[in-house]
């Protein structure tokens, strides 16, 4: 038996759209807010679909708008919202939309009468049952006073501030309740803050698990206190840091335990997952006079069980210089080996070889280099590094050939507290070298001294001014027992962009870089995010190297570049391209300079 079913036209409804019109009264603060508020909501999640979608979209919003006047202290604001007069919250809003035609966007009328702000008139910070206010809180780091506006978001930062302040005290099992009460006839707000301490406490025991490679034994070194101090939040965070500069863990979790032991003590269990021990990359960059330079590694960064690291690189550079054959490239083979902890908790030991050659403007030298000694971390801002290196060359420059023997102690320190390595926006870092080098019958000493800061200018991370200043000398028993590649130089990608490598600074009669024996460079540089993964930079670069042992602006002024560059910020640091150009621009000299590489200028 066969059954035929006929069925008759239908018609599929279109999906509707709606749009928000949205009008504000009252306190002015807050408007910006709340228009940002629905321009993003209608972008994230557009009014579209049936009648009743728009509908519920459009009734999300409202609910989001009366969240936000309130957390932001407007607790009289009312919210009028309505399509073609018909309140939404009603059933015949649905109606409405359904009247209209289905080509044509609904508009929603949202009309917000903020009503006055309320303020705070108390905050009272006290023990359970209690009407006496605790002692020892400094209220002036809690950032929140009386007058303020009843703001919620600032409310709950106070809350958290005033946890880390008990615990900075030891009270590391601190709890605090929080309570606000509003009057609706004063348009007051009174902040109760019901705090329990619970009792001193004292750092505990740390038991580690989780890990299947790294000596859990050894890690308790990484531990920056001992059981019995007083407890301190930020010792916590110190284990932790130290524990994640190992490179050898994906995840550091550490967990308190909810009571003291039996000796008032707060044990710690650290909860570790491992990380793949070896890793191999690749890198490439590029300037447009020195053109292309790529690279590979392989590291194993748990060699023995106790993060040791051994780190093997090659690279290949220069290709397509400017006036060089395609073959007359130069390279370096490296290996770097580290020891965490050695002799002491906090000290690294270094080892370090390289076979290179260079070919430059300059100069070319073939060498073979060496280094060994130790990273001391100092304080957590402070990190300080000695060692003695030793250096066999051959460098030639302008047909004349010399060898070299080296030995050297260099000596430097860091005092760090830009907010990041990679890719900093606030804070500075000062760097300061000395090296003393002895060979054959010369003496000479390196040094400079380097400062970067950092001003975030608005919101959090994305307008950044950023500033450099580097100064060296090298005095010596005589200039020109320097060899060439211990001169100092400026120019390039990270000195004074625009000009060559090394160019920045007294030249032969053929142009070639000569360097000196000191060097003076500033930089300043705006760097402002686009969106999420953009930005752009635009940049000043001064600078030069001087054939004395202290910079001299009368023999000439130093070289100036500027420009602009673009951003592209990625997992592991920003890939920026800048172009530059010399603005005192010399005979010889490129009208411009191109520069790829991954992280920025300084």
């Amino acid at each position: 038996m066969a059954v035929l079913l006929v069925l008759g036209p239908c018609k599929i409804a279109e999906a509707r759209t709606g749009r928000i019109v949205l009008v504000v009264t009252g306190d002015e603060t807050i408007q910006g807010d709340l228009k940002e508020l629905v321009e993003n909501f209608e972008k994230t999640q557009p009014l579209s679909g049936d009648s009743l979608g728009v509908l519920q979209g459009a009734q999300s919003i409202v609910a989001r708008i009366n969240n936000a006047l309130r957390s932001r202290g407007y607790y009289d604001g009312r919210i009028n919202a309505t399509v073609d007069g018909r309140p939404i919250a009603e059933a015949d809003a649905l109606d409405a939309i359904d009247a209209k035609p289905e080509n044509e966007p609904v508009s929603i009328s949202v009309e917000v009468a903020t009503g006055p702000r309320y303020r705070i008139t108390e905050i009272a910070i006290r023990p359970p049952q209690s009407q006496t206010s605790l002692p020892d809180v400094d209220r002036d780091k809690l950032g929140l006073a009386k007058g303020d506006p009843a703001d919620a978001a600032a409310i709950l930062a106070a809350q958290d501030k005033l946890l880390i302040e008990l615990r900075r005290h030891g009270y590391a099992l601190a709890r605090i309740k929080r309570e606000v009460v509003v009057d609706h006839a004063t348009h007051d707000a009174e902040i109760t803050f019901t705090v329990e301490t619970g009792p001193l406490a004292k750092m505990g025991p740390v038991r580690f698990s989780g890990s299947e490679k790294v000596d859990m034994v050894w890690l308790q070194r990484r531990v920056p206190f001992k059981e019995g101090e007083p407890y301190d939040p930020e010792k916590v965070e110190a284990m932790r840091g130290r524990l994640t500069s190992l490179g050898v863990f994906n995840t550091v979790r550490i967990n308190q335990a909810g009571t003291l032991n039996a000796n008032g003590e707060l044990p710690f269990d650290v909860e570790l997952t491992d990380r793949a021990p070896r890793t191999i990359g690749f890198g490439i960059s590029y300037e447009t006079q020195l053109g292309f330079s790529v690279n590979g590694f392989w590291t194993h960064r748990n060699l023995f069980g106790q993060a040791e690291s051994l780190r093997l690189s090659a690279e290949i550079n220069h290709i397509g210089q400017q006036g060089y054959s395609a073959l007359d490239t130069g390279f370096a083979f490296r290996a770097a080996f580290r020891k965490p902890d050695w002799w002491l908790s906090g000290q690294d030991a270094r080892l370090e070889a390289a076979g290179l050659r260079d070919v430059l403007d300059a100069y070319t030298r073939n060498a073979v280099t060496a280094y060994a000694g130790f990273d001391r971390v100092v304080s957590p801002r402070l990190t300080a590094r000695a060692g003695l290196a030793g250096e066999i060359s051959r460098i030639t420059r302008n047909g004349m050939t010399m060898d070299y023997q080296l030995v050297g102690l260099p000596l430097s320190i860091l005092y760090n507290r830009a907010n990041s390595d990679v890719d900093p926006t606030k804070g500075y870092r000062i760097d300061a070298e000395v090296t003393p080098w002895i060979g054959n019958t010369d003496f000479f000493t390196v040094l400079r001294v380097t400062g970067r800061t950092y001003f975030d200018l608005g919101e959090p991370g994305r307008t950044v001014l950023a500033t450099r200043a580097s100064l060296g000398s090298e005095p010596a028993i005589s200039i020109g027992g320097i060899p060439p590649d211990k001169f100092f130089y400026a120019g390039g990608g990270g000195s004074v962009r625009g000009f060559v490598f090394q160019s920045a600074g007294p030249r032969d009669a053929f142009n070639n870089p000569l360097g000196g024996a000191s060097v003076v460079e500033a930089s300043v540089e705006l760097r402002q995010r686009i969106g999420k993964s953009f930005g752009a930079v635009a940049f000043v670069d001064a600078g030069s190297a001087y054939p004395y042992f202290f910079p001299d602006f009368s023999l000439f002024a130093p070289r100036i570049g500027a420009g602009g560059g673009i951003r592209y910020y990625t997992d592991f640091g920003p890939v920026r391209l800048d172009v530059g150009f010399p603005v005192n621009r010399r005979e010889g000299d490129p009208a411009f300079g191109l520069y790829v590489s991954l992280g920025q200028a300084f």
